[in-house]
């Protein structure tokens, strides 16, 4: 078996087998993905708003492995991502990760997903009272054959009011009785692809889905704040059907956008299942069925 030398923290030569480099695999196929996942790294995220936020991401981070190459160093991948920590993550530090990867680990592909949580603070919508909302982010970068790609994804709690239901209880005032129409706890998951030299700000994004779906949730309520919101719900009923026709309008509006795919999910209160619609917007060769948010 061959061996590659390495030196020790005291500085002493030791030399150590290294059958995950040196050994060939018993079946030469090419795998198009392999590495790590569940890692959490400490970055730093730009505010559209100003300053800085300290955040923990959910890391995963691949290469491919050719034919003839049994398997990758899993610690190269952290090493290579170490000098970047203390830096604001964007788009074109991404990338310089992913080339350094395909460098690093002898690659010819490779992928980074940052998973982290966004804090914006919301104000209630009558009420003077703030608190901070966390809405669930992600960061995707792709590098293949010096092809750079490079997602955000965002999701946005909303509530939907059936607008079934809604004239089903007109039509019982009708008949002299009453009725209160059901509502659910509805969710937007929107995956956008910039090309440079466009950017998106997750914070535009989220804006554009909550002005496009109305009615979205506050930490903190008080009467005031519930009266309005009922009254806002009835002047604006939401199959989920009409929330991503109404999302994808939204989309479609914002030129710095080259594609993006959404996903609606209304948590129906009187079925056992969820009412689902899925849109994207048919860029060639873009998102389309085959990509799953």
């Amino acid at each position: 078996m061959k061996t590659k030398r390495y030196t020790t923290s005291t500085g002493v030569a030791a030399s150590l087998p290294d059958i995950q480099t040196t050994s060939p695999p018993t079946i030469p196929r090419k795998i198009y993905r392999t590495g790590i996942q569940n890692l959490e790294v400490p970055f730093m995220l730009e505010s559209k708003f100003g300053g800085y936020h300290e955040m923990i991401a959910n890391v995963s981070i691949t290469t491919d492995v050719e034919e003839h190459i049994r398997g990758i160093s899993m610690s190269r991948l952290l090493i290579t991502l170490k000098k970047y920590l203390r830096k604001p993550l964007k788009h074109f530090l991404i990338e310089e990760v992913l080339t350094d990867l395909i460098k690093n680990l002898e690659a010819r592909s490779s992928a980074i997903k940052f998973e982290f949580k966004l804090p914006i603070l919301r104000k209630s919508i009558l009420s003077p009272n703030e608190f901070p909302l966390y809405y669930k982010c992600k960061f995707e970068g792709y590098l293949k054959l010096g092809r750079f790609s490079f997602f955000q994804g965002v999701v946005v709690q909303y509530a939907s009011y059936c607008p079934c239901s809604g004239e089903l209880c007109k039509d019982l005032e009708k008949k002299g009785k009453q009725g209160f129409p059901h509502a659910q706890r509805s969710y937007a998951e929107v995956l956008i692809e910039t090309v440079e030299p466009n950017y998106v700000w997750l914070e535009e994004i989220i804006e554009l889905i909550e002005k496009a779906v109305v009615i979205v949730p506050y930490p903190i309520i008080k009467r005031t704040d519930e009266q309005e919101i009922a009254r806002i719900a009835s002047e604006n009923p939401m199959f989920v059907e009409d929330a991503v026709r109404a999302i994808s309008e939204a989309l479609d509006s914002k030129g710095d956008i080259y594609d993006w795919i959404v996903k609606c999910t209304h948590e129906e209160s009187i079925h056992t299942s969820e009412a689902i619609a899925i849109n994207w917007k048919g860029v060639p060769n873009g998102f389309d069925e085959k990509y799953y948010l």
